[in-house]
């Protein structure tokens, strides 16, 4: 917006100039352009559009509310949550407060039981958050969904879900100054320099034996977003931040975009949207933002099916959760699952956080038209991950993370600002 606000403004000066010196005195008058649609041009025009939508993400996260810990159910009556889905639950209730959808004695009441069930809730080893929780009771569980018992360490801890939390946790003590002292407690607890070593991110895993793996966590994308939770609380992860350090060029639908050199990377709107909305983009972040954006609406102008794309929980056994990447291995615009080599043509959808979220970030009729054509995610009990490319039926798959996301678009868009400087 900025930059076309900047082009009309030069357009004028240099026409002023013009006339002034004489140059133009042959022209004849210059026709009015016709008004510009004010859904492109004013980042306002939208407001009641976005905060009705933050309505219905608030109506999933409200009723998904457990009061005796604070966390919120991942899925729709799913009592679980990974660390990922516990942050996507504090930003739920930060932004439904902001936006006046939860009223700031009950917000306190709810924040306040979260973080504190975040100062006692058992680690991995003692370091880390696991990486899967029982939302009723704040208990570490398995990979299978099932509880493991406090004397287990649980199944390790991800790097990248920690940097989320890392990030919200800043959000939250800087803004609110009055939860900053719980929030340093829960930082404190964490061992975060066995997470961030020779400049990466660090996750860990536990076979069926029990021995302990531990890896180099993050691809182009989620590992830059992460890695600013991580450097937000004075670790500092440089070649995880870095968009250089393990990219190559390449090309998709003739936009230039990056690759990432060790492979296993799923390019997707999810980390981009983010970042731009939580902590702001870097000028390295916001060219390769943009071109992110720039090729889902290639696609469309070369298929005629909207495109707008992420991570997503969709109800499709086996899996349930899907990556549908702009590149991965490779192969463009495939859907694909966390651990496999496996690129799938189904199921294909409209990601209704991405849409919303690329609509606050880059305002455009490509934005706009995105957010219209998934109208029927919202459901009864919330917004839904999104509809189906094919038919433009709801996925049905209410969550916190699509609710969290549509809550940060809507206060991103009454801000203009990322939720943190």
């Amino acid at each position: 917006m900025e930059l076309l606000r900047s082009t009309h403004k030069f357009a004028f000066v240099t026409l002023t100039l013009l006339l002034t010196a004489g140059c133009l005195d042959n022209v004849g008058p210059v026709a009015p352009e016709p008004d510009p649609d004010p859904r492109v041009t004013n980042p306002h025009a939208d407001q009641a559009l976005f905060l009705e939508a933050a309505r219905a993400a608030w109506q999933y996260a409200d009723s998904q509310y457990q009061p005796t810990t604070g966390l919120i159910n991942s899925v729709h009556d799913y009592k679980y949550a990974t660390v990922w889905d516990i942050a996507s639950g504090l930003s739920a209730m930060y932004c439904a407060n902001r936006l006046g959808l939860l009223p700031r004695t009950e917000y306190d009441a709810r924040m306040s039981r979260a973080l504190k069930t975040l100062e006692t809730m058992p680690l991995f080893d003692g370091a880390v958050f696991s990486k899967n929780y029982r939302t009723p009771t704040a208990a570490i569980a398995g990979r299978d969904d099932r509880d493991v018992s406090s004397s287990e360490r649980g199944t390790g801890w991800s790097a990248t879900d920690v940097g989320r939390l890392l990030v919200w946790l800043r959000i939250i003590a800087e803004k609110q100054p009055q939860y900053a002292p719980e929030i340093s407690r829960i930082v404190a607890r964490l061992d975060l320099g066995r997470v961030v070593a020779d400049g990466y991110l660090w996750g860990t895993d536990v076979d069926a034996a029990g021995a302990v793996r531990r890896y180099r966590e993050g691809r182009l994308g989620y590992e830059q977003y992460a890695a600013r939770g991580f450097e937000l609380w004075g670790y500092p992860a440089p070649r995880a931040l870095s968009l250089s350090e393990n990219t190559f060029p390449i090309e998709v639908l003739g936009v230039p975009l990056l690759a990432d050199r060790r492979g296993d990377e799923h390019l997707t709107s999810e980390p981009f949207i983010l970042a731009g909305l939580e902590v702001g983009w870097n000028a390295e972040m916001r060219a390769l933002s943009e071109r992110v954006l720039k090729v889902q609406e290639e696609r469309f102008k070369r298929t005629g099916q909207m495109t707008m794309v992420s991570e997503d929980h969709v109800p499709v056994a086996p899996w349930y959760f899907y990556y549908y990447s702009i590149n991965h291995h490779g192969q463009q615009f495939v859907v694909n699952v966390q651990g496999s080599d496996v690129d799938l043509n189904d199921p294909r959808w409209i990601s209704a956080k991405a849409a919303f979220a690329w609509h606050a970030l880059l305002p455009g009729g490509y934005t706009r038209n995105a957010v219209d054509a998934v109208a029927a995610a919202r459901t009864e009990r919330g917004w839904s991950s999104g509809v189906y490319e094919n038919g433009r039926k709801s996925t049905g798959s209410e969550n916190i993370n699509t609710a969290a996301v549509i809550l940060q678009a809507a206060l991103y868009s009454r801000t203009g600002l990322p939720l943190i400087d």
